[in-house]
């Protein structure tokens, strides 16, 4: 039904997913062979070359440009998985974009490649970034997940994130309009047309 509403209607509705960053979670040891950093500029346009890994060169280009930090998992057969942090705003959809308030950092693009799904490899890698990527003062993080990904939701859970509330828009015959509940407004955790 939530799929049904985005095509037909333009309605966009997400679970706000939050987790103190001074909180540890219990993950367990990593799935074997897997390694966990920050993945540099040329390892990121490398990577823009294989179709796998949904990743543009423009993207990537102007995500670091804007202070974003991009932290993989890589395996003996290379990048496994990856997610970004952004700082202040990041792309959303086509002329959609998040915005987040002062205390929080937002996590976006999680991204697991198709023959290590499965693994707990997404887990590992929200709990891992956590630790790997810097604070820059912020004190919470942030992320928006919709309620029919629900291998997106587990995922998060296991790795200590819970729902906080729930934010999206609707863009329907050219207008755009965003909600947001108490919890994200307060945040200022929500979507702005770009």
């Amino acid at each position: 039904m939530v799929a049904r509403l985005r095509r037909r209607i333009g309605i966009h509705y997400y679970h706000m997913l939050v987790r103190p960053l001074e909180s540890a979670s219990r993950v367990g040891a990593p799935p074997c062979g897997l390694a966990f950093g920050v993945l540099e500029q040329q390892d990121l346009l490398a990577y823009c070359t294989d179709p796998q890994f949904m990743m543009r060169e423009a993207a990537v280009r102007a995500a670091l440009a804007a202070g974003h930090v991009c932290i993989g998992a890589v395996d003996r057969e290379g990048l496994a998985a990856y997610l970004w942090y952004s700082f202040d705003s990041a792309p959303h959809a086509v002329g959609v974009r998040v915005g987040i308030g002062p205390r929080v950092r937002y996590v976006y693009k999680v991204f697991v490649r198709p023959n290590s799904r499965g693994r707990g490899v997404a887990r590992q890698l929200l709990a891992r970034s956590a630790e790997l990527c810097p604070r820059r003062g912020r004190e919470l993080g942030v992320s928006f997940v919709a309620p029919d990904n629900e291998p997106s939701l587990r995922a998060f859970a296991a790795a200590g994130w819970r729902r906080a509330g729930y934010a999206g828009y609707v863009n329907w015959l050219g207008r755009f309009r965003a909600f947001a509940s108490a919890g994200a407004a307060r945040l200022g955790a929500g979507f702005s047309c770009a």
